[in-house]
Order: C-alpha cells, then sequence, then structure tokens
C-alpha cells in the first residue's frame, strides 16, 4: 500500500512538471494544452487502463489489445524518458545561468523554452526509439567457464531468464531468443524465472513455441511474475512441455558430477534451500533462484554457484543506481563470496516499456569441465 501511494505521488508530480514545462510558456490554445495533459495521463497510466481494457468486451482482446499494449506502454517509456530529460535539463540549465549571468542562457526566456523544448522532445523520442531497438535485438551471450574436479563431463548450460512473454510479446522476439539458445547446443538449459507475464489464456499459443528449445533437459525455477499469474497453472504448462519446475529441489544431471537446484522467488513463496539440496553429495552444486537479494545472507556452503535474473540489469538508465540498491548491491555479472559464486543475468527480454538504455539484454553459456 505503501509502496502504491509513493508511485502514486511520484506519477502526478511528474504530470504536473512535465506538463508545466511544456505549456507555461507558450502560446497554446487551450484546446492543445488539454490535449497534451490527456496525453500525459493517459501514458502514465496506461498500466491501469490496459488492465481495465483486458477486462472489457471480447472483440477489444485480440489484435486491438495488443495494439493498445504496445503502444500504451511506448508512450509511458517516452514519457518517463521525456520527464528526467527535462528535469536534468533544467537543473544544468539553470546552473550555467548562475554561474555566467548571461542573457541567452535566462531561463525565464520564452523564446529559448521553446525552442529547447522541442529539442527536448526529440531527443526523448530517439532515446525511446533507440530503447526499443535495443529491447529487441538479439541478447548479448556471457560466456562463464568453471573447471572442477567433482565434475566428471564436460558439460554446456545455457543460463536463461526475464522473457516475460506474454500477448503483446512479439512471435519474432521469441523465436529469436529460442534460435540463439538452440545455437549454442547446450546440453542443459536453466531457465531462471519470470518466462511467462499472462495467464495461460491469453499467452498459450506463444509460450508453446518454447518447445522448439533443444537439450537433454531443461529446468526450471518460477520467479515473481509467474506468481502474479496463475503460477499453478503454468507448472501445469511447463510440464507438459516436459520442463522439469524445480520449487525447493534438486536432482543429480546424469553422471556428469553436477547437482542442480531450484527455489520459487523468495518475495513470492516459501523458500527452503536445504530442502532444494537434499540428495545432493561430492556433487558440483548450482542453485537456480530468480531474485539475487538473498545471496549476501545465505548458507554458501549448500552450493558452488547461484543463477539469477529479476534486475533487468536496471533495464533503462538510471534506474541502475535504483535497482542496485533494492537488489542488495548486485545488479549485473559475476560476483564472488569467498569460493561461492552468484550470476545475475540482465535477462533476454524485458518488462512494462517495451525499452532497454544501457542494459542490453543476455544469456548465460556456462561451461562446465572437469
Amino acid at each position: 500500500m505503501i509502496f502504491f501511494v509513493g508511485m502514486m505521488i511520484l506519477v502526478i508530480a511528474s504530470i504536473a512538471f512535465t506538463y508545466k514545462v511544456l505549456t507555461a510558456y507558450t502560446a497554446f490554445h487551450w484546446f492543445s494544452k488539454l490535449v497534451i495533459f490527456t496525453a500525459l495521463v493517459i501514458s502514465w497510466f496506461s498500466p491501469i487502463l490496459l488492465h481495465t481494457l483486458r477486462k472489457g468486451p471480447e472483440f477489444l482482446n485480440g489484435s486491438f489489445y495488443e495494439f493498445a499494449y504496445k503502444l500504451g506502454y511506448f508512450m509511458m517509456g517516452f514519457v518517463l524518458i521525456l520527464t528526467m530529460l527535462l528535469l536534468f535539463r533544467d537543473i544544468v540549465w539553470h546552473l550555467i545561468y548562475v554561474v555566467s549571468r548571461k542573457a541567452i542562457f535566462d531561463p525565464n526566456n520564452a523564446h529559448n523554452i521553446n525552442v529547447f523544448n522541442l529539442v527536448t522532445l526529440f531527443l526523448a523520442f530517439v532515446f525511446s526509439v533507440y530503447g526499443v531497438y535495443e529491447a529487441h535485438k538479439t541478447p548479448v551471450l556471457r560466456q562463464l567457464s568453471i573447471q572442477d574436479k567433482r565434475i566428471d563431463e564436460p558439460s554446456k548450460i545455457v543460463v536463461a531468464s526475464d522473457f516475460h512473454i506474454n500477448q503483446s510479446t512479439p512471435k519474432r522476439h521469441i523465436q529469436k531468443m529460442i534460435n540463439i539458445i538452440n545455437a549454442q547446443s547446450p546440453d542443459y538449459i536453466l531457465l531462471v524465472g519470470d518466462i511467462i507475464d499472462d495467464e495461460p489464456e491469453h499467452t498459450l499459443e506463444k509460450f508453446k513455441m518454447l518447445s522448439a528449445l533443444q537439450a537433454k533437459k531443461i529446468y526450471i525455477s518460477l520467479g515473481n511474475h509467474e506468481y502474479y499469474r496463475k503460477p499453478y497453472a503454468w507448472i501445469i504448462e511447463f510440464s507438459k512441455l516436459n520442463f522439469t519446475v524445480l520449487q525447493n529441489s534438486g536432482e543429480k544431471i546424469g553422471k556428469t558430477g553436477i547437482f542442480v537446484a531450484g527455489v520459487p522467488d523468495a518475495g513470492s513463496a516459501s523458500v527452503n534451500y536445504k530442502r532444494a539440496f537434499e540428495g545432493a553429495e561430492n556433487e558440483y552444486k548450482i542453485l537456480m533462484s530468480h531474485s539475487p537479494t538473498d545471496f549476501k545472507d545465505m548458507d554458501k556452503s549448500l552450493f558452488d554457484i547461484q543463477f539469477s535474473g529479476h534486475t533487468h540489469g536496471g533495464q533503462m538508465f538510471p534506474f541502475q543506481y535504483i535497482t542496485k540498491k533494492a537488489n542488495d548491491g548486485y545488479l549485473a555479472g559475476l560476483y564472488e563470496d569467498g569460493n561461492t559464486k552468484l550470476f545475475v543475468s540482465r535477462g533476454a527480454g524485458y518488462w512494462g516499456p517495451p525499452m532497454r538504455i544501457l542494459a542490453e539484454p543476455d544469456i548465460v553459456v556456462l561451461n562446465l569441465r572437469p
């Protein structure tokens, strides 16, 4: 409740600030100002409006909804970028004027404001388009090689997270993620949560595309977004694709000398790390845990490496700083605590605005050797 109230205050303040900066020193007709204000409100509140639309007549739930979803979240990302640019611009602008005291830098000059507003709007659009490109491009492959005397057979494991497949996810984007995983010819695939971000009745066709993933065995642990969207129904659907769902459980992988365990998202369900590693002996132990936040305080003797996602690497600059703080200092990449490692993937998809800025998507290729 506190989070919701805080977000509402932040959104309303952002709308007021952006509207004031864009219209205060212009000769816009009242109708034009109304259009600008309405566009800002609709853009910021698009998640709520789309949720309402989803509950509307059936004919609104097909291609129209997919179009509205993409447009609504794009506009949300656009006004978010625009607000940050305007705020940054005005801070720098006022500092320059205070130091120089030159009339050309006067922040109260209506002509300057109008010109810079147009420039800022253009830059916000350019950054938004770039963000869409970055979010939908082929994920970068992060290579990680580990040798350990407990490993008996060389194994290539692909680790992926945060596909966030929903009704509006382009099929070509899902296929792109499948292709890059299969191109690695993995022995095993680990999917570390937030693979799905919609109810089965809206997403089953796109979800079934994952049946094209090729490996000896595919393991999955659930993330927070699976828990938002009928988790037990999704467990059944994952099982139908012969994915092994690890819920506070684990198993030895053949005769490789590797043990893989998985726990559900720590903020969504009860987590039992000891139970997850029951049956483990002297194998090299991998933990799949969607969120990295528990790593700092965990019993590191239970496992050798943990794979997580959840953070998206911040997804859009400058939210990297907030995301890192919210996840106990873990944002993306490899971390080490003694002999135990944590790898946090930026994820292969995106959530909310279909954009990534300075947080390119990635997939991890883990090469384990004796």
